[in-house]
């Protein structure tokens, strides 16, 4: 691990073509559905949440030093005993957003794409080429993260032009203050996504320190809020928060509108089929994050065994533990997005602010 390093920026990166895949299922179905019009408000109203959540990560474990992750912040923050039965927590949640993401992602590729294949096949496909990517070095993958962000934003940039064209404006207000109540409630599925990205901060012992760290996590949190919001206001405009609610994946089905006359009619196919790379990096680097807290668990030392033992036990999981799409779209709009949000925003902040009392920062 040593010898393993990353820039702070390629982790950003891959962080964010990350955070794509599970962005298209949550939103804005989830914004609209709590704040109704008001839904695109609602990724402005998490900003304040979200910069707490850097603040949190930039004090543990980022003022910790080189090599220290977030398994070491939590450390410092509650003592050896407490902060490994923590991080055996966190290996529990990674592992189940393991392998129900990966379920998760193989049910949207099938509804939209391949609707014949066979769910089984696709998923042991997504984990097969997840173990593979995490065979080689965290700093291999990154710079694939950072080729996967670019040609998602890319297409993500191209889809929302395209549908400017199609938007309705008036789908998004009026705004009254009675909607407010819904705009807060909405944030929390915000949240949740963002709580998808923590388990990258246990990753930060193999990120090169270097000095500005804090202002580019801020930075990174602002510029995210303000593209989710982009896109919310986009789709929602584009179909209104009626049709919305009834959708699955609204982003997938506005790329079914749009497209250049004259020069290509549609662009669904080939978008749909580059959000496999957003796939592929929120589970490699769910993957990674789970290997580094397996091996803190177990001394810092490597042991072969451990990427098998994940990839098996998501596998397992993927397959067997829950029956079908109704029952796991509930799982991870509501349960699990609830563990998001406790191990994903609230334990961080509080072990900040825990490290900051004990004044072990």
């Amino acid at each position: 691990m040593a010898h393993d390093k990353i820039s702070l920026g390629q982790l950003l990166t891959l962080l964010f073509a990350a955070l794509l895949s599970p962005m298209i299922q949550i939103l804005p179905r989830e914004s609209v559905l709590a704040a109704g019009r008001a839904g695109w408000m609602t990724t402005l109203a998490v900003l304040p949440a979200a910069l707490l959540l850097c603040w949190a990560l930039h004090t543990v474990p980022g003022r910790l030093g080189e090599g220290a992750g977030l398994a070491q912040g939590l450390e410092a923050a509650f003592g050896r005993n407490v902060s490994r039965l923590l991080v055996a927590a966190y290996l529990v949640w990674g592992v189940l957003l393991l392998g129900w993401s990966a379920r998760w992602c193989a049910y949207r590729v099938l509804s939209v794409n391949y609707r014949n294949a066979p769910l089984p096949l696709f998923i042991l496909a997504l984990l097969a080429l997840t173990a593979w990517a995490g065979r080689k070095k965290l700093s291999s993958f990154a710079r694939a993260g950072e080729i996967f962000a670019l040609a998602l934003g890319t297409a993500l940039t191209l889809a929302l032009v395209l549908a400017l064209f199609r938007t309705k404006w008036k789908n998004l207000g009026p705004v009254w203050a009675e909607d407010l109540p819904g705009v807060v409630r909405g944030t929390l599925p915000v949240l949740s996504l963002f709580g998808y990205g923590v388990p990258a901060a246990f990753l930060a012992g193999q990120v090169s320190r270097r000095p500005g760290a804090g202002k580019r996590l801020y930075r990174w949190a602002v510029g995210m809020c303000l593209a989710l919001t982009v896109f919310q206001v986009i789709c929602i405009s584009t179909f209104g928060p009626g049709l919305i609610e009834e959708m699955e994946t609204p982003f997938f089905m506005m790329l079914r509108v749009v497209g250049v006359p004259g020069a290509f009619e549609r662009v669904e196919s080939l978008i749909m089929s580059l959000w496999l790379f957003s796939d592929l990096a929120l589970l490699g680097l769910l993957f990674f994050s789970c290997r580094t807290m397996a091996r803190h668990l177990l001394g810092g030392k490597p042991r072969p065994w451990i990427p098998v033992v994940l990839i098996a036990a998501a596998g397992g999981l993927a397959l067997a533990s829950i029956p079908d799409l109704f029952h796991l779209s509930w799982v991870m709009e509501r349960g699990m997005a609830a563990a998001n949000i406790i191990f994903g925003i609230a334990i961080p902040v509080f072990a900040a602010a825990a490290a900051k009392l004990r004044r072990k920062i």
